[in-house]
């Protein structure tokens, strides 16, 4: 007896392949309905090829940058696999965005698989923060100062803005123990919650069927309605077996795709993390420049509103929108509300992005970093690229294009001026950009303000 009909004999598997792969699926199921599937290709391309590299890679300061170096110069096909990993990653950004796009447009979060929209919705919210998660783990200065800024905005949340960014790092700045809980972040939580919900998902979506496209009868359906013209629509449709042809070509394209950027670009690794540099200024990963360029057009005291009201609000509606939308309309057309306000934010998200990319690079090349300095002003040079300052101010050349110049500001300004505005600066100029530092310490505070001064 075959192993085939050994299994089948006691698992039924012939008749439960049979009643899978040639299942109906409805009407007009087309290239479209791919994008889920491609999605899950790509996320099982990044947990292939992170098991791969967490075989060689070592989540401490002391090694992190070296154990990278080493998979990429000396691992037998570690470069290629390293790249694949960086470039399926940006990818399953894009095809889990437009996946999501795609079931908003066709009015597929409505009866029967609102619970099937919202775990859809957790699991992108699961691949941004592996995009967070993930961006320290090489331990270059990119990753470095990335990360100092990202857990800089975590403490904006209202009322738990220190607890959380206190989570994040471990303590009071990025180091040791922010990498360690980011790796187990990275490697060991979100994988587990990733794939539980991946499993409840993909129920879902076998036990409640693909979800039609809005055309014809299926363009408005009221509850009581649906079973019936679900059916219709699958007896007219093709063999789910036609549909997975496609979903493998795409699958098969996105491999080369990702193999070609792979062997084309790679994966770049700048020079290792350095905490007392003044000339880094970072830059988030592409799929977080819309926020960050949202940071800009909310000064002062609204800063709060990108980063945690606008991110924290936006997922919640996504969340709650088959609840709030239950109308029998799935006809984008019939729609017309909800998709100009759909329209209009991705316009919005896809301009603040494009803003983001094309913006120039900061000017200069002066060697701060290699100034020498007393005790007391290298500690105060500590404290100003701790607080992420560079990213925004230009001091002698090097840093950020977005604030002032701070080359002279010892010699515009006073020390009491200086410490006073640090600390809040809405409360001596309103509507100011920067954001305070009410919970700097005075030792820190003070010699901040005398780094400052000295710059003349």
């Amino acid at each position: 007896m075959s192993l085939g009909a050994w299994l089948d004999d006691r698992l039924g598997t012939r008749s439960l392949a049979a009643g899978f792969f040639y299942r109906r699926i409805p009407r007009a199921v087309g290239w479209p309905h791919t994008l889920g599937s491609a999605t899950l290709f790509l996320l099982l391309v990044q947990t292939v090829t992170g098991i791969f590299l967490a075989f060689y890679y070592v989540p401490s300061v002391e090694h992190a940058y070296g154990s990278v170096q080493y998979i990429t110069e000396q691992v037998p096909f570690g470069a290629y696999v390293r790249g694949l990993h960086r470039w399926s990653a940006s990818l399953v950004v894009i095809f889990a965005v437009l996946h999501l796009v795609r079931v908003f447009f066709m009015g597929a979060y409505k009866y029967p698989r609102e619970t099937s929209w919202v775990v859809g919705v957790l699991l992108l919210g699961i691949i941004f923060a592996f995009g967070f998660t993930g961006y320290l783990l090489p331990w270059d200065q990119k990753a470095y100062w990335a990360t100092v800024v990202g857990t800089h905005i975590a403490e904006w949340a209202p009322g738990v803005g220190d607890v959380v960014a206190r989570l994040l790092r471990g303590g009071p700045e990025v180091g040791i123990r922010t990498l360690g809980r980011f790796f187990a972040f990275h490697v060991l939580f979100l994988p587990t919650f990733l794939w539980l919900l991946v499993a409840v998902h993909l129920f879902m979506v076998i036990r409640q069927g693909i979800a039609p496209p809005p055309v014809g009868r299926l363009a408005v359906i009221r509850p009581e309605e649906y079973r019936d013209r679900y059916e219709e629509s699958k007896a007219e449709g093709a063999s789910f077996l036609e549909h997975l042809t496609r979903d493998s070509v795409v699958a098969l394209a996105l491999l080369l795709i990702a193999s070609w950027l792979a062997l084309r670009y790679g994966a770049p690794l700048e020079e290792i993390a350095d905490a007392t540099t003044t000339t880094y200024v970072p830059r988030p990963e592409w799929y977080f420049y819309f926020l960050f360029e949202l940071l800009w057009v909310f000064p002062g005291r609204w800063t709060v509103l990108p980063a945690f009201w606008i991110p924290v609000l936006g997922f919640l509606a996504l969340l709650l929108l088959p609840f709030l939308d239950r109308g029998p309309a799935r006809s984008p057309l019939r729609r017309p509300v909800a998709s100009l306000a759909a329209t209009a934010v991705l316009v919005g998200v896809l301009f603040l992005t494009y803003k983001g990319a094309t913006a120039p690079a900061p000017p200069g090349s002066a060697p701060v970093a290699g100034a020498i300095l007393s005790p007391e002003l290298q500690k105060g040079r500590e404290v100003f690229e701790a607080q992420g300052c560079g990213a925004c101010h230009t001091v002698a050349g090097q840093g950020g294009a977005s604030g002032p110049d701070l080359s002279s500001i010892g010699s515009l300004r006073d020390a009491a001026w200086l410490g006073r505005f640090v600390r809040d600066p809405e409360a001596v100029k309103a509507g100011s950009a920067m954001p305070d530092s009410k919970d700097l310490g005075g030792e820190d505070l003070s010699a901040l303000v005398g780094y400052l001064s000295s710059l003349k």
